[in-house]
């Protein structure tokens, strides 16, 4: 899992049914049908770390995140 554009990030989450809920300084707060909660910076880009716990947040693999963003 490489770093990746905020664009595409946003992107994959809006894709799974993510809704932008607020935006807070720099990170913009999303909200899952199943009421979970994702945080993301919303940064030039996302680094690795952050992106994996993203996608921890988001109940989403690796592989599903790839399918979303291509």
């Amino acid at each position: 899992m490489l770093d990746h554009p905020f664009r595409k990030v946003e992107q994959a989450l809006l894709k799974a049914g993510f809704v932008c809920v607020r935006t807070k300084g720099s990170h913009v707060v999303y909200r899952g049908a199943a009421g979970n909660v994702v945080v993301v910076p919303h940064h030039g880009t996302v680094k690795r770390g952050t992106l994996a716990s993203i996608l921890r947040q988001a109940g989403l693999t690796a592989a599903e995140f790839q399918d979303l963003i291509s």
